[in-house]
């Protein structure tokens, strides 16, 4: 019975109709392509950030180089990238609804740690370009942000590191766990009888 109730669910969770594979194939290309796209646009980024970095060295050599809004505009790039990550990360919950029937937990961890990476980034942009000297309170708000953000992804890294594969595991239905429970049920109800059986040989052999 309980063999009985697992193919029933395997069966269910295993169909997926013509329309449904098409459409998966489709999800699955855009987000090769997306993903692709992204990739090599931080790439770039990190060019940017490299060929910043060695016109500051000229500029401490007493280079003039037109470098105002730069540092601005590659951090305001690479956050913007990050809301790209969020947006796809949101896209496979729903690939992974259509897929299986049902979402992770990861996804959301994962786009709560890209947000708060954006939000680091965003605090960084402001104080980078900050022309005027900061007060102690705009200083202490811009550190707690920091703090915050930086206890939100150690949060979130961790529990994706506790919970490991079960991250990745799709949360049950009320039928699936009454399933499950029954199978205990069954197995425990079987082990009862195969020990019963065995002391009551027992007892016959001493006899």
């Amino acid at each position: 019975m309980s063999a009985q109730r697992s193919r029933q669910r395997h069966k269910k969770k295993s169909y997926a109709g013509p329309v449904r594979t098409v459409i998966l194939q489709v999800l699955y290309a855009l987000d090769l392509i997306v993903y692709t796209l992204v990739g090599l646009a931080f790439f770039a980024a990190a060019l940017l950030a490299l060929g910043f970095s060695v016109a500051h060295l000229l500029v401490n050599f007493g280079i003039t180089l037109p470098l105002q809004g730069v540092v601005q505009n590659v951090l305001t790039f690479i956050s913007d990238l990050l809301l790209v990550l969020i947006i796809m990360e949101v896209l496979s919950t729903v690939r992974s609804y259509l897929e299986e029937g049902d979402t992770s937990v990861k996804p959301f961890l994962f786009i709560g740690i890209i947000s708060a990476t954006r939000g680091i980034l965003s605090i960084g942009a402001r104080l980078s370009i900050q022309e005027t000297p900061l007060t102690g309170d705009d200083f202490r708000n811009a550190m707690i942000e920091l703090a915050v953000d930086a206890l939100v992804i150690i949060v979130l890294g961790v529990t994706i590191r506790v919970m490991g594969k079960a991250a990745d595991l799709p949360e049950e239905s009320p039928e699936e766990v009454a399933d499950h429970v029954e199978d205990v049920h069954d197995q425990v109800q079987v082990q009862t009888t195969v020990t019963t059986h065995q002391h009551h040989d027992s007892a016959h052999d001493q006899e």
